[in-house]
Protein backbone atom coordinates (compact mmCIF):
# COMPACT_ATOMS: atom_id res chain seq x y z
CA UNK A 1 0.00 0.00 0.00
CA UNK A 2 1.27 3.48 -0.91
CA UNK A 3 0.97 6.51 1.36
CA UNK A 4 1.43 10.17 0.43
CA UNK A 5 3.60 12.13 2.86
CA UNK A 6 1.58 14.86 4.55
CA UNK A 7 4.64 17.15 4.45
CA UNK A 8 6.26 16.94 1.03
CA UNK A 9 3.58 14.98 -0.84
CA UNK A 10 5.95 12.24 -2.04
CA UNK A 11 4.65 8.69 -2.14
CA UNK A 12 6.19 5.96 -0.03
CA UNK A 13 5.26 2.46 0.96
CA UNK A 14 2.96 2.66 3.97
CA UNK A 15 4.90 1.45 6.99
CA UNK A 16 4.58 1.59 10.73
CA UNK A 17 7.43 3.50 12.20
CA UNK A 18 8.56 6.64 13.97
CA UNK A 19 8.29 10.17 12.65
CA UNK A 20 9.89 13.39 13.83
CA UNK A 21 8.23 14.88 16.89
CA UNK A 22 7.22 18.14 15.19
CA UNK A 23 8.09 17.88 11.47
CA UNK A 24 5.01 16.08 10.22
CA UNK A 25 5.69 13.38 7.63
CA UNK A 26 4.78 9.84 6.76
CA UNK A 27 6.82 7.12 8.45
CA UNK A 28 8.15 6.08 5.03
CA UNK A 29 9.36 9.59 4.26
CA UNK A 30 11.05 9.92 7.65
CA UNK A 31 12.70 6.53 7.16
CA UNK A 32 14.01 7.53 3.73
CA UNK A 33 15.40 10.77 5.17
CA UNK A 34 17.15 8.78 7.89
CA UNK A 35 18.69 6.49 5.27
CA UNK A 36 19.93 9.51 3.34
CA UNK A 37 21.45 11.09 6.43
CA UNK A 38 23.15 7.77 7.22
CA UNK A 39 24.82 7.75 3.80
CA UNK A 40 25.90 11.37 4.17
CA UNK A 41 27.15 11.02 7.75
CA UNK A 42 29.99 8.71 6.76
CA UNK A 43 31.13 10.83 3.81
CA UNK A 44 32.84 14.06 4.90
CA UNK A 45 32.73 15.31 1.30
CA UNK A 46 28.92 15.36 1.58
CA UNK A 47 28.89 17.85 4.45
CA UNK A 48 27.41 20.60 2.27
CA UNK A 49 24.87 18.23 0.72
CA UNK A 50 23.84 17.10 4.21
CA UNK A 51 23.15 20.69 5.33
CA UNK A 52 21.23 21.51 2.15
CA UNK A 53 19.19 18.32 2.59
CA UNK A 54 18.47 19.11 6.23
CA UNK A 55 17.22 22.59 5.36
CA UNK A 56 15.18 21.33 2.39
CA UNK A 57 13.58 18.53 4.40
CA UNK A 58 12.68 20.78 7.33
CA UNK A 59 11.25 23.53 5.09
CA UNK A 60 9.20 20.90 3.28
CA UNK A 61 7.80 19.35 6.48
CA UNK A 62 6.57 22.37 8.46
CA UNK A 63 4.57 20.35 10.94
CA UNK A 64 1.81 21.56 13.18
CA UNK A 65 1.46 25.19 14.27
CA UNK A 66 3.59 24.94 17.41
CA UNK A 67 6.21 27.50 18.40
CA UNK A 68 9.07 25.05 17.89
CA UNK A 69 7.92 23.95 14.43
CA UNK A 70 7.27 27.55 13.39
CA UNK A 71 10.72 28.73 14.45
CA UNK A 72 12.37 25.69 12.87
CA UNK A 73 10.85 26.32 9.45
CA UNK A 74 11.85 29.98 9.62
CA UNK A 75 15.49 29.20 10.46
CA UNK A 76 15.76 26.57 7.71
CA UNK A 77 14.29 29.04 5.20
CA UNK A 78 16.77 31.64 6.40
CA UNK A 79 19.55 29.12 5.77
CA UNK A 80 18.31 28.45 2.23
CA UNK A 81 18.11 32.18 1.57
CA UNK A 82 21.65 32.67 2.83
CA UNK A 83 23.12 29.86 0.76
CA UNK A 84 21.09 30.09 -2.43
CA UNK A 85 20.46 33.84 -2.70
CA UNK A 86 23.18 35.57 -0.70
CA UNK A 87 25.92 33.09 -1.64
CA UNK A 88 26.94 32.49 1.96
CA UNK A 89 29.05 29.35 2.46
CA UNK A 90 26.95 26.39 3.49
CA UNK A 91 27.29 25.61 7.16
CA UNK A 92 25.38 26.06 10.36
CA UNK A 93 24.79 29.82 10.63
CA UNK A 94 24.08 31.84 13.72
CA UNK A 95 21.08 34.08 14.09
CA UNK A 96 20.82 36.49 17.00
CA UNK A 97 17.76 37.65 18.90
CA UNK A 98 15.26 35.65 16.88
CA UNK A 99 13.85 33.31 19.52
CA UNK A 100 10.09 33.37 19.13
CA UNK A 101 10.27 36.19 16.57
CA UNK A 102 8.87 34.41 13.54
CA UNK A 103 5.17 33.96 12.79
CA UNK A 104 3.89 30.75 11.27
CA UNK A 105 4.09 30.76 7.50
CA UNK A 106 1.39 28.89 5.65
CA UNK A 107 3.28 26.26 3.66
CA UNK A 108 3.09 26.35 -0.12
CA UNK A 109 2.29 23.42 -2.32
CA UNK A 110 5.27 21.13 -2.76
CA UNK A 111 3.65 19.34 -5.69
CA UNK A 112 6.30 20.45 -8.21
CA UNK A 113 9.30 20.19 -5.90
CA UNK A 114 11.91 17.53 -5.52
CA UNK A 115 11.70 15.49 -2.34
CA UNK A 116 13.80 13.08 -0.33
CA UNK A 117 12.35 10.38 -2.60
CA UNK A 118 14.33 11.93 -5.47
CA UNK A 119 17.65 11.69 -3.66
CA UNK A 120 20.03 9.00 -5.03
CA UNK A 121 21.01 7.19 -1.84
CA UNK A 122 23.20 4.72 -3.73
CA UNK A 123 24.58 7.27 -6.17
CA UNK A 124 28.09 8.65 -6.30
CA UNK A 125 28.97 11.44 -3.92
CA UNK A 126 28.86 13.87 -6.82
CA UNK A 127 25.36 12.69 -7.85
CA UNK A 128 24.14 13.04 -4.27
CA UNK A 129 25.63 16.53 -3.95
CA UNK A 130 24.08 17.72 -7.23
CA UNK A 131 20.69 16.24 -6.27
CA UNK A 132 20.81 17.83 -2.81
CA UNK A 133 21.40 21.27 -4.31
CA UNK A 134 18.58 20.78 -6.82
CA UNK A 135 16.27 19.66 -4.00
CA UNK A 136 17.14 22.72 -1.89
CA UNK A 137 16.63 25.03 -4.88
CA UNK A 138 13.22 23.51 -5.66
CA UNK A 139 12.05 23.85 -2.05
CA UNK A 140 13.29 27.45 -1.92
CA UNK A 141 11.39 28.18 -5.15
CA UNK A 142 8.19 26.71 -3.67
CA UNK A 143 8.34 29.33 -0.91
CA UNK A 144 8.62 32.18 -3.48
CA UNK A 145 5.67 34.16 -2.08
CA UNK A 146 7.65 34.54 1.16
CA UNK A 147 11.08 35.41 -0.28
CA UNK A 148 10.76 39.11 0.52
CA UNK A 149 9.80 38.46 4.13
CA UNK A 150 12.61 35.95 4.57
CA UNK A 151 15.09 38.50 3.16
CA UNK A 152 13.86 41.01 5.75
CA UNK A 153 14.31 38.46 8.53
CA UNK A 154 17.81 37.66 7.29
CA UNK A 155 18.79 41.32 7.35
CA UNK A 156 17.41 41.70 10.87
CA UNK A 157 18.60 38.51 12.57
CA UNK A 158 21.70 37.34 10.74
CA UNK A 159 24.79 37.43 12.94
CA UNK A 160 27.10 40.11 11.68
Amino acid sequence: MIERCVGCGAEFEKIDGPIHRYMTSSAGCWERYGELLGVMAIAPELKIARQLSTDAYAAQHPGTPTPQATQSVAVHLLNLYGYLVRGRPVGVPQFAGHKGAFPRLEPPSFEQTRTVADMPITGSHEEIAVAARAWAESVWAAWSERHGLIAEWHAKYSAK
